[in-house]
């Protein structure tokens, strides 16, 4: 069988269905490395967690859960520079894995100029040189890692940061979710048989098809992830969107294009939408389903993080089963690389 313990370690021999599976212990890890922050980070008036990638999408993730019980505004910020608005007295959130991600260090470093307050997360590199000269807070989290291999780590540090402008036990709620994601690494992990795996049985079912995760907020955070790891993991082309947004557009494409029954709607459900919301995605997953098939995805965990988490996991262990089935080592990201190295021989633009 292709899904079974000894195909996928072939497939993956750099051994990314540990990394995946060690998200619980990562999220532990981060909690830890997170507890100490200075306390002078509750007169934050504004926040902007800054990071690109596998890196970022922490940010994205966490801004998503609190957004309804942060007393402060949280932008994500994935660019070369903060917003216009961004003032002294901000708070920089730096968050890259390697440390060298330039669009990360770019904003910083503006952030820095304009008096901003910084923490800075990472492994080392240059971010790390730069927290140290700006005498600013630096969590180092462990190094040797892709950077989408580590988001436990980087997410785990969050709720520590945000603890004094979000309403709620942050750290409380993630110990707990923590323990549902060790009960579910059970039924998704390798060893576990394709029959009783849902992680085996999705991929199964979105093999030979370009999917597009949906997501309504908080899930369009957890949608994004999804994407990028399908993307990066499974070396396949995937989307992401957001509703009820997509609804006023794509739902068109969905309904009318005979060509849709090549994608496949990926749909990310909560147990605690509200009654509008839930009429809204049952009626868009019908229409959806006019030309394609549709995946309907959902947690059954009793509070919001496990469930947006535990999707997430979800997720990260179907683009790993979708790599064993196309037959491609899930670590390397090689297109990312040559960018890399192509940016780094084209001289900047001038003026």
């Amino acid at each position: 069988m292709v899904l079974e313990l000894e195909t996928i370690a072939r497939v993956d021999p750099g051994g990314m269905r540990d990394i995946i599976g060690s998200f619980p212990e990562q999220l532990a890890d981060g909690i830890r490395r997170g507890l100490g922050m200075p306390s002078d980070l509750a007169n934050a008036t504004r926040v902007f967690i800054v990071g690109m990638g596998g890196s970022g999408i922490a940010g994205e993730v966490f801004a998503a859960w609190v957004a309804n019980r942060s007393r402060i505004p949280i932008h994500p910020i994935h660019d070369y520079r903060l917003p216009s608005y961004a003032k002294p007295g901000d708070l920089v959130i730096a968050v890259s894995y390697s440390g060298n991600t330039e669009e990360t260090l770019a904003a910083t470093a503006q952030g820095i100029k304009l008096g901003c307050r910084l923490v800075a997360v990472t492994s080392g590199g240059a971010l790390a040189k730069l927290a140290q000269e700006a005498g600013a807070p630096l969590v180092e989290v462990p190094a040797g890692l892709p950077p989408r291999g580590a988001f436990g780590h980087l997410f785990g540090i969050l709720p520590s940061l945000g603890a004094e402008w979000v309403y709620g036990d942050l750290r409380g709620e993630l110990e707990r979710a923590t323990v549902h994601l060790r009960d579910l690494r059970d039924h998704l992990r390798p060893q576990s048989p394709l029959k009783r795996n849902r992680a085996k049985l999705i991929a199964t079912r979105l093999k030979g098809t370009t999917p597009i995760v949906y997501g309504a907020p908080p899930f369009d955070a957890i949608a994004k992830r999804w994407q990028t790891q399908l993307n990066e993991n499974a070396k396949m082309l995937a989307f992401s969107s957001t509703l009820p947004e997509a609804d006023h557009n794509e739902i068109i494409g969905w309904a009318s294009d005979a060509s849709a029954r090549r994608f496949r709607a990926v749909i990310l459900r909560d147990a605690d939408e509200t009654p509008e919301m839930h009429r809204r995605l049952d009626a868009t997953a019908a229409l959806f389903g006019r030309h394609a098939k549709v995946e309907l995805v959902h947690d059954e965990d009793d509070q919001l993080l496990g469930r947006m988490l535990g999707t997430l996991f979800l997720g990260d262990f179907v683009s790993l089963y979708l790599a064993a089935l196309r037959r491609v080592d899930p670590l390397p990201v090689e297109p990312i690389r040559e960018l890399k190295e192509r940016l780094k021989k084209t001289p900047h633009a001038k003026g």
